[in-house]
């Protein structure tokens, strides 16, 4: 079950013209913000993002903790305040996952938010959550890389939070964060016919990057909000 430990500490996010997902982790007694790196590219600490809070946008200044190198996609940020409750929750470089894993994933495709008021969740919206499982691991010689997950994204997801229950311990974990979804080109038809147009067919695997990236990211630059 996904339980407030996550749900309050995942935000519908905007930089530019670009919205997605972000979500908080604490680490070492301070609090970081979490996303996808394509959702803020080119971001400094000078330019702010914006959160949605009490039905709008409101602007919110940064620090930036760093990007990971490419091809991974995420970047960690730090803010002068605390955002989130600072709910269990436990992250995981490997252990406790394993193929055909159930998984968790949320976010707020196309700005789809559940509005719940200022009692449960001091006027910020509920993010989304969709249900997938592990269909396989991209490895290195530290662990897996990259979560390859069976499911259904749409854009918005982008940056959100990939969670599962630990089956010895029972907690809620964080194992990586939504980058996008693997897509493949497919011709478009008119009347049987072939044309020149194409898309890019959604295929239903999911790709999101260890959380070990963004806790590496954290050790090098330990910046976040003081808790």
């Amino acid at each position: 079950m996904v339980s407030s430990n996550i749900l309050q500490r995942t935000f519908r996010i905007k930089y530019e013209n670009k919205e997605g997902t972000c979500f908080t982790i604490d680490q070492d007694g301070r609090q970081y913000v979490i996303t996808s790196g394509h959702l803020i590219n080119g971001i400094s600490d000078s330019n702010p993002i914006s959160i949605f809070h009490e039905k709008k946008w409101k602007e919110v200044p940064i620090k930036l903790v760093g990007f990971a190198n490419t091809p991974v996609d995420i970047a960690v940020l730090a803010l002068s305040f605390q955002l989130s409750p600072s709910h269990p929750l436990a992250t995981t470089t490997g252990a406790g996952i394993y193929l055909s894993q159930d998984v968790y994933f949320l976010g707020f495709p196309f700005g789809l938010h559940i509005e719940v008021g200022p009692d449960l969740n001091r006027d910020f919206p509920l993010p989304l959550v969709k249900k997938g499982i592990v269909s396989g691991f991209i490895f290195d010689q530290d662990g897996f890389t990259t979560l390859l997950l069976d499911g259904h994204i749409n854009p918005g997801f982008s940056g959100g939070p990939v969670v599962y229950i630990d089956h010895d311990t029972g907690e809620l974990n964080v194992a990586g964060v939504i980058a996008g979804y693997h897509y493949e080109w497919q011709n478009v038809y008119y009347k049987n016919q072939g044309t020149s147009l194409r898309f890019m067919e959604n295929t239903g695997i999911i790709l999101g990057y260890s959380i070990r990236y963004a806790i590496r990211l954290i050790k090098t630059n330990p910046i976040g909000f003081l808790l």
